[in-house]
């Protein structure tokens, strides 16, 4: 489900400061909180149990997703601030040092996530946090403002073969310790293994899809089964127990301390502390020139607006949505018992009361890492157009009587009335000449417009192929669009614009803006995918 960012400029939030409904980390908090239930977001639909390879013999997903992040950032280089968790991962395949299907698996599995909302990069950062949740592991924080690099960085990843002294030197390129080495490869290789049809001459027998030896005997668990097994002596790991000790590279590492930091390791809680922590500063590499935000946190009570348009009956707006309510054990907020319901403000400041129910679906509720539970209520409703609404605040009523308000940090939950997203005037087209035409309707209110001066805008998103990559790059391109040149009766006017885009990737977002003297008034991230054929 993709959720539609109706929002003025003015309130927009960054990830930088305390949560502002609505923010530009709505879509990635979204995939990091929201894993299953009556609604969810998809992304981690893919590691949905940790030994999941979408039935591809010998394919685990939540493994090859931590090793991408490791071979596209550990050739960062810190002295000079560059490479890092930038995707460059996509240009890089064909190296030796990234041999085999995982990192093109990985980056298809991201494509259809991928948006102005989020990096390629961003995503392979959630992709770390959410295989190592979904498997058990620790709690890895989030942070968004990655970019995409554009052409292929440094070689360098550490290979099998290679000594000790030149891997602890790329990992003091990418500034790790040797401590910090150590960690990383026994908190990566606590899940999947050495695929034979990649690795034969390290994992013998006959090269298969299905033939992958596991690096631990619980190679679908987030454990320190990989620790131990060393420790012991007796493991599965082909990088430790291996017959050709030229290729025993784990081994090497493991042993670099003299069995320090491993024995260390065997703590089960010390396992997680130490990589999340190692996890953390993994996700975190990059570019000197990139700032990432603050940590984004999943949210207690956050609004959906699926519709604010010009309704089919006369004079009205119709306006749709959903409350997401955190209810998980501890916050307090029994979703048996909670009511929830809107204080809608209108232009003139008058107040009026809206009901969000329960939904029904799947009794309401969603899912999340680490035990957190989601609850969802849906509301509906028409309005005076002339009157119009400015903004919403959200009252959670439960047992006792008791009904704390929240208001956005005192802003209030802003609405956009000026600008509206007709999308019951919107649709995809058939396809012509390998493109897809959209046509794409707007309301702008009439107040609103100051001059002739003053432009209706659509700002499409267009992924354009890169060659030799999964993925592709988001070039915004502004359209305007043409004014009907009659006022409704609720004091709007329709703008209407057909807009092409490469088939294969129709699927993608755009922003409707006015751009006028007074400022810049946006509908923001509408997904085509939404749209009803014409």
């Amino acid at each position: 489900m993709w959720a539609l960012a109706i929002s003025v400029l003015l309130y927009a939030a960054s990830a930088q400061a305390k949560y502002v409904w609505p923010a530009k980390s709505d879509f990635l908090e979204d995939m990091l909180a929201i894993q299953s239930g009556a609604v969810k977001f998809g992304f981690t639909d893919l590691v949905g149990s940790c030994d999941l390879g979408f039935n591809q013999p010998g394919r685990q997903s939540s493994a090859e997703w931590v090793r991408a992040a490791f071979h596209d950032a550990i050739t960062h280089n810190k002295a000079k601030g560059t490479g890092g968790l930038d995707i460059s991962i996509m240009f890089e395949t064909e190296r030796p040092e990234n041999k085999g299907v995982a990192f093109n698996n990985t980056l298809n599995d991201m494509h259809s996530f991928f948006s102005p909302r989020a990096s390629g990069s961003d995503l392979l950062a959630l992709a770390l946090v959410a295989a190592v949740a979904g498997c058990g592991g620790p709690r890895i924080q989030l942070r968004m403002g990655r970019i995409d690099a554009s052409a292929a960085g440094p070689a360098g990843v550490p290979e099998p073969e290679h000594d000790l002294a030149s891997t602890l030197a790329a990992f003091t390129n990418a500034g790790f310790s040797q401590e910090d080495m150590i960690a990383m490869v026994a908190c990566g290789h606590t899940l999947g293994g050495v695929q034979s049809v990649d690795f034969p001459d390290i994992t013998g027998g006959t090269p298969s899809n299905s033939h992958k030896v596991p690096f631990d005997r619980t190679a679908a668990a987030f454990d320190t089964a990989v620790v131990n097994e060393y420790l012991q002596g007796d493991g599965v790991n082909p990088l430790v127990f291996g017959h050709n000790q030229t290729t025993n590279s784990d081994k090497r590492i493991f042993a670099a301390d003299g069995n320090a930091t491993m024995s260390r390791l065997r703590d089960p809680q010390e396992f997680r502390s130490t990589c999340g922590t190692v996890f953390q500063r993994l996700i975190d590499t990059v570019p000197s020139t990139v700032q990432l935000s603050e940590p984004i946190d999943i949210v207690d009570v956050k609004p959906y607006i699926d519709k604010l348009e010009l309704a089919t009956t006369p004079n009205q707006l119709a306006l749709a949505g959903k409350i997401r309510v955190r209810t998980t054990k501890g916050t307090g907020r029994d979703a048996d018992s909670l009511q929830v319901s809107l204080r809608l403000l209108d232009r003139s400041g008058k107040s009026s009361h809206l009901d969000a129910p329960r939904m029904r679906w799947r009794s309401g509720q969603s899912e999340g890492f680490f035990g957190e539970t989601f609850t969802w209520y849906e509301f509906a409703t028409q309005v005076d157009a002339v009157a119009g609404l400015k903004s919403f605040t959200i009252h959670l009523k439960d047992a006792s009587g008791a009904e704390p308000v929240h208001d956005n940090g005192g802003h209030g939950y802003p609405l956009n009335d000026q600008v509206l997203y007709m999308q019951s005037r919107s649709c995809q087209g058939p396809v012509a000449n390998g493109n897809m035409t959209f046509t794409i309707g707007a309301a702008v209110r009439k107040s609103a417009i100051g001059d002739a001066n003053d432009k209706v805008a659509v700002k499409m998103a267009h992924k354009i192929h890169q060659t030799g990559a999964v993925l592709p790059r988001i070039v915004i391109q502004p359209l305007s669009m043409v004014a009907s040149g009659i006022s409704t009766a609720e004091g709007y006017v329709h703008y209407s614009l057909n807009v092409s885009t490469y088939a294969p990737e129709w699927s993608t977002t755009f922003d409707i803006e006015l751009q006028s003297k007074k400022g810049t008034v946006a509908s923001e991230f509408h997904p085509t995918v939404a749209l009803e054929n014409c």
